[in-house]
């Protein structure tokens, strides 16, 4: 079966990763844009807009599941990321995995929390260079360590 390569944990952990970390990166553009999702941002006179919005819903969800999942392997991997505990490794994952969540609650319940908080576009600076540098930093660790993250 095709399927089953797939679903074993090191495909799991690689494929949730690199959609958590491509999230990241466009989480912080959509903050750099004034918070909108660029998709929607680059989208003129709403073209393809019911397409989109399904899809975009959809992502949310996926990045909210992927989160999730990548917090359950780290618990169950004695908490340590990349074969250590270090205090960087954590805080970027954890600011991966905060960041997956809320999107993921926003898929669901059409409410952006992260966004709700505050609407300040200097804000939205900072948490996006926060975003890139978490990206930055679990990426170099990642291809560091053999494309492991557990």
């Amino acid at each position: 079966m095709a399927n089953k390569s797939y679903t074993q944990p090191a495909q799991l952990d690689k494929y949730s990763f690199l959609w958590s970390q491509t999230r990241l990166v466009i989480a912080a553009i959509a903050l750099f844009i004034g918070g909108v999702p660029p998709v929607l941002a680059f989208n003129p006179f709403g073209a393809l807009y019911g397409l989109i919005s399904p899809l975009l819903t959809l992502s949310w969800i996926i990045s909210g599941v992927a989160s999730v999942y990548l917090l359950y392997r780290w618990s169950t991997n004695r908490q340590m990321l990349f074969g250590g505990k270090t205090q960087m490794d954590l805080i970027a994952f954890f600011v991966s995995v905060v960041s997956g969540l809320n999107l993921g609650i926003t898929g669901l319940l059409g409410t952006n929390i992260g966004m709700t908080i505050s609407s300040n576009q200097f804000v939205f600076f900072i948490v996006g260079v926060i975003y890139l540098g978490a990206f930055v930093h679990l990426f170099r660790r990642w291809n560091a360590l053999g494309q492991k993250i557990f």
